[in-house]
């Protein structure tokens, strides 16, 4: 009866939209926005809570409206959304915001809509229906060192009065960074009592190479224990468990399954959700859900896998919500958030890794005299859309994609992807004897915003399996735009004559100008000889 009163409440007949109902009034509840008629509003401030709604029951929660916040990577998960049923001492809903709305990976999701939740532009909403008894208190918590601006609502309704067989929503979030091999596994929810599980949002980040286009991670079964039944649910899958086939090949977005974040390359990420309101997944006295690798027979013989977990490697970092409905609304131990900087998983490049698998450059020079010269260096984590890219000779103008410095012809352009990840030129050379040096000249952008731009230059050497960054420092693009604004850099390499070595060179946000910007521009990677 639980189960049919909450379908009832979710999938409510089209009828239901003529039928004139006296019984129920329409509430409301404006939190966030003081720059308009409610200029006593609260609002999200850093390190502080914003009540959106404290209601008093019987009611149902219809719909939770709120901003998707710019810089997506401090606030996605920097910000909590909290609800209370009830007076209960724990919260039944406990997530970082931007996951309990489905938008993967810190943020990274494209938008969709679903009956349940959307990821809609610059916002979220949520229409899972939230009934309460006695009262109802939906707070988010900024949990950064920075204001965050933000306007909310929710749309209630008073219920005639209370219904025992309702539930109460619940959603919780968990997240580990576990190493993939034929022993792992990951336990997704473990819940008493009575009630019904709805859905999931699963964010899945991993660097290791041999899990490209997520080969083996999405090899695992979903065993789902009811009632002290074992593997009641077991879908031999991952993929298959959020209804996908063949593993996670293209992103997309359903109204009960979805995909909205599918990234492969250096660093592999994956969102996806799945909706079970068509046969909720029901328990009366507990449930559990596992997430299984040890049963995939790949796995067990996988060598490879065994020598890079062997090695360290093999690491991959899963971050989930689940969404339930229980007979209490509280009682529920959500796990505690670390702070908000350690939320995101961005892990290095293994540049040590990339440069092994390269093949040496015959010639140790590199003036990118022509377009075909990008490919003797690899560039990994530019700016996506952008960059790399090609310069025959700079022009006088702003804009974006921007231009050195003049005076130089044939230039490399590169861009970070973003202030968390760094861009990386790569190039894997031969030293000569003598007396070699490596010989970089750079320029940052003096057009865009003429004195506002500089960055972080780092050069490091790769040998013998390590990375020793010998060189760190801020580029100026300089103002006026001006030849004597390029800077040439040169680093003794005589102690690595004979040998074959990486060259590294890291590009990242930074410098006292502030995050302006932050292009650079490689007119020279060179192995030089003599004078």
């Amino acid at each position: 009866m639980l189960l049919a009163a909450m379908v009832a409440l979710i999938n409510q007949p089209a009828e239901d939209l003529a039928r004139i109902r006296t019984d129920l009034d329409t509430r409301f509840s404006n939190a966030g926005w003081t720059l308009d008629r409610y200029t006593d509003l609260p609002t999200l401030d850093a390190g502080a809570s914003m009540v959106l709604a404290d209601l008093r029951g019987p009611g149902i929660i219809r719909h939770i409206h709120t901003t998707r916040h710019h810089p997506a990577d401090l606030f996605a998960r920097g910000i909590v959304i909290e609800i209370t049923f009830d007076g209960a001492e724990e919260p039944a809903v406990s997530c970082p915001l931007a996951d309990f709305f489905g938008d993967g990976c810190n943020g990274r999701s494209r938008e969709f809509s679903t009956p349940l939740i959307e990821c809609a532009p610059w916002s979220y909403n949520c229409y899972f229906p939230m009934p309460f008894r006695e009262s109802a208190r939906v707070v988010l918590r900024n949990d950064t060192t920075r204001n965050a601006l933000n306007y909310s609502y929710v749309e209630w309704e008073p219920l005639p009065e209370w219904d025992p067989e309702l539930g109460y929503f619940h959603a919780t979030y968990n997240r580990e960074q576990f190493r993939l091999d034929r022993d792992a596994f990951i336990s997704l929810i473990e819940v008493e009592g009575s009630g019904h599980v709805v859905g999931r949002q699963m964010s899945i980040v991993t660097a290791e190479p041999l899990f490209k286009e997520f080969a083996y991670v999405m090899e695992a079964n979903n065993e789902v224990d009811i009632d002290g039944v074992e593997r009641v649910v077991d879908y031999l899958g991952t993929e298959d468990s959020f209804t996908f086939s063949w593993g996670f090949q293209s992103e997309f977005t359903g109204l009960r399954a979805g995909m909205p974040h599918l990234e492969v390359g250096d660093v592999n990420e994956l969102s996806i959700y799945r909706f079970h309101d068509h046969m909720p997944i029901r328990y009366r006295e507990r449930l559990s859900w596992e997430v299984n690798w040890r049963e995939e027979q790949g796995l067990k013989g996988s060598v490879p896998v065994a020598a890079a977990a062997a090695a360290g490697g093999a690491m991959v970092d899963a971050a989930w919500v689940v969404y339930w409905y229980a007979d209490q609304p509280g009682g529920y131990a959500h796990r505690p958030l670390p702070p908000a900087e350690e939320r995101d998983y961005r892990p290095e490049l293994d540049i040590v890794r990339q440069v092994g698998a390269m093949t040496v450059d015959p010639d140790p020079t590199n003036a990118f005299e022509s377009a075909e010269d990008l490919a003797r260096v690899e560039v990994h984590q530019a700016y996506p859309s952008t960059h790399p890219f090609w310069i025959d000779e700079p022009e006088a103008r702003g804009g974006h994609p921007g231009n050195p410095n003049p005076g130089r012809r044939g230039i490399l352009a590169v861009h970070p992807e973003s202030g968390e990840r760094p861009c990386y030129v790569l190039r894997k050379v031969r030293v000569p004897d003598g007396d070699p040096r490596l010989r970089v000249a750079v320029s940052g952008d003096p057009y865009e915003a003429p004195g506002r731009s500089d960055f972080l230059l780092a050069l490091g050497i790769i040998n013998g399996g390590e990375v020793a960054w010998v060189d760190e420092r801020v580029v100026d693009a300089g103002d006026p735009p001006s030849p004597d604004n390029w800077v040439d850099i040169e680093y003794d390499l005589a102690p690595y004559a004979g040998r074959d070595v990486g060259i590294a060179l890291r590009v990242s946000y930074g410098g006292p100008n502030g995050i302006m910007n932050d292009e650079a521009f490689f007119d020279e990677i060179s192995i030089v000889n003599g004078p």
